[in-house]
């Protein structure tokens, strides 16, 4: 569970990033809203119980609408807006990795929301790499 005790935003946007399993569930449901089911095949290496305690913590940090709409999982505004953050650290961050090990980056083509779930799963091993 997050500790928020902060009183600056950096220290508390960290706080969030830090949760291992965080950042990535907000990346995929920053690419689209999900059910439980999808969200969970999309994340390798998560048991149920650590997706759930996931999403109460990031509904509770409202990040994560605690509405379900459809029975899917929606990102806030705030949500959305660090999804799109995580993107670009991790891009930034493993093209700086790349750099330093004197590698030529490859170009990054990220899932998109018209995508079915098929097609999210063959990106699941390329957004590791970054996420």
């Amino acid at each position: 569970m997050m500790n928020l005790n902060t009183d600056q935003g950096i220290t508390y946007s960290l706080s969030i990033l830090q949760e291992v399993d965080y950042p990535e569930v907000l990346f995929w449901l920053g690419i689209k809203p999900l059910n439980f089911g999808d969200l969970h095949d999309l994340l390798a290496n998560i048991s149920n119980d650590r997706l759930i305690t996931a999403i109460d913590d990031l509904q509770e940090n409202y990040l994560i609408s605690p509405i379900k709409q459809a029975g899917c999982f929606v990102l806030t505004k705030g949500g959305q807006e660090l999804a799109h953050l995580i993107t670009s650290l991790g891009v930034w961050g493993r093209q700086q990795m790349d750099e330093n090990k004197g590698i030529d980056s490859v170009q990054v083509v990220m899932p998109d929301s018209l995508m079915n779930q098929k097609e999210l799963l063959k990106y699941r091993s390329i957004v590791e790499q970054y996420i």
